[in-house]
């Protein structure tokens, strides 16, 4: 009798196992999957669902919408309050910018959706966006860059928070789906502007360039601030010629930064490996994408050969040879010295938010190495302060404000320098990162450098500082 009972005891395990793994395997496609085939374009069913949806707005960090929607014949139709402003953060529809890169936060699908919200919350509908970014400092910036070609980028010193990212040339994203011919002048264009600079423009850094130079020697402890060089206004290394616009004589390491002295920065190509440069690369995170749901370009250097190694290194220092690098890129490396050394990883989205207002997702400061030490940063930042009050970058001056930047021009094989700035302020409690590339624009203090102290100036005033 106990065998028969053991006997009935393993057949009825088979049933039962089964039961359990097809419940496991129902859970598995329904509950861990199930989002993801629900948001898959292959899923007619889905598709009428996502259809009906009504995908949510986007709004800049004061609550300003940038991406509404509103009911047409076709279904949900998208407009955009603050056009040309911010069409490369809208993108022209639902294939561009963020309506791409937030396309399942928008819709509330994938793994921002709730199997919940419709018996919640009603009717089918998305998740609202804010942003970090500040819209009058968008237009600020789109105004001073009319009729550039370029990119203006601005941080919060203290998170990362994205707070400006202009590309120009800009245009209208309401316009541009118009007609077919519309369209077809707009990809035509050949300003490019459905180009986002910002994220996908690769320069080279010119003069910019050495701040990152000087924290490296000195972070390396090769060089101090006071370490003289004599500036000839030539230099020659390996049979290549570096030159400046005037012999500036025996300057200091401090001083060869206010007049972005080209000689000095190019023999400091010999205090360092190649190995040394790719690291403190990597820890200013200057030839890495962005971190945002949008694409962007990954920067470039030239590949040391022995033949080449301390031309390309020399050439490296002062922001020319074959290093080329996106304008985030500078602005999130110039972050790590306002922050003291430490690396932040720039963000744009500041919450997402369901119908009924509860915040499901939040961006945050998000620290990602240290890129030199604080005593190093302090000492760089200090330099950058004397470029902006007694070298180069006086342009970039804010009344009753320690401001500290570099200004650079990034030699162009096709025509003329491109103009750079960096800078951050308040330099004894940084508040406010911002960087601007012109194209073709010369000198960086000319250009770029009136953009780059208005747009903060602006960021400021709206945070109390200024």
């Amino acid at each position: 009798m106990n065998e028969l009972g053991r006997n009935i005891k393993r057949v009825a395990m088979i049933p039962a196992v089964g039961f359990a793994a097809m419940c496991l395997l129902l859970g598995w496609w329904q509950v861990i999957r199930g989002p993801e085939l629900r948001a898959h374009p292959n899923n007619s069913r889905a598709q009428e669902r996502l259809n009906n949806i009504q995908p949510g707005a986007i709004f800049d960090s004061e609550g300003e919408a940038i991406l509404e929607v509103e009911e047409g014949p076709d279904g949900w139709q998208a407009t955009y309050p603050a056009g040309e402003a911010t069409s490369h953060l809208t993108g022209y529809n639902n294939r561009s910018g963020l309506q791409w890169g937030l396309r399942s936060a928008r819709l509330g699908i994938g793994k921002h959706e709730s199997p919940w919200a419709e018996f919640i919350e009603g009717p089918l509908q998305g998740n609202d966006i804010h942003l970090t970014v500040d819209a009058e400092a968008q237009r600020l910036a789109t105004r001073l860059m009319r009729r550039e070609a370029g990119a203006v980028v601005a941080l919060d010193a203290r998170t990362g928070a994205i707070l400006a990212m202009v590309s120009a040339p800009t245009y209208d994203p309401a316009l541009v789906l118009q007609s077919e011919w519309d369209f077809q002048m707009f990809q035509e264009d050949p300003g490019k502007p459905e180009y986002n600079r910002a994220l996908q423009g690769l320069y080279p850094p010119g003069s910019v360039m050495k701040i990152f130079t000087a924290a490296m020697t000195l972070d390396l402890q090769r060089v101090e601030r006071e370490t003289t060089f004599d500036c000839t206004g030539s230099y020659e290394i390996d049979g290549a010629k570096v030159t400046c616009p005037r012999a500036h004589g025996e300057v200091t390491l401090d001083e060869a930064l206010q007049v972005s002295c080209n000689t000095t920065f190019a023999r400091l190509g010999r205090y360092f490996t190649a190995d040394e440069l790719a690291d403190y690369l990597q820890r200013f995170r200057l030839l890495e994408r962005a971190a945002v749901p949008m694409p962007s370009s990954t920067g470039t250097i030239g590949e040391f050969t022995d033949a080449n190694r301390q031309v390309l290194l020399a050439e490296t220092a002062f922001g020319q040879g074959r290093t080329l690098v996106t304008p985030l890129a500078i602005a999130r490396a110039t972050l790590a010295i306002a922050n003291s050394g430490m690396a932040l990883e720039p963000f744009l989205v500041k919450s997402i938010a369901s119908p009924s207002g509860r915040v499901i997702a939040a961006g945050r400061r998000n620290e990602v190495g240290r890129a030199v030490s604080e005593e190093t940063a302090r000492i760089v930042a200090g330099m950058m302060v004397n470029v902006v009050e007694e070298g180069t970058g006086g342009v970039a001056s804010i009344r009753r404000l320690k401001v500290a930047g570099k200004t650079g021009s990034a030699e162009n094989p096709h025509g003329q320098a491109h103009s750079w700035f960096t800078a951050f302020a308040p330099a004894d409690n940084p508040q406010v990162v911002v960087t601007a590339v012109v194209e073709n624009a010369g000198a960086g203090a000319e250009t770029a450098g009136p953009i780059v102290r208005e747009v903060m100036a602006l960021l400021l005033s709206r945070s109390g500082a200024g």
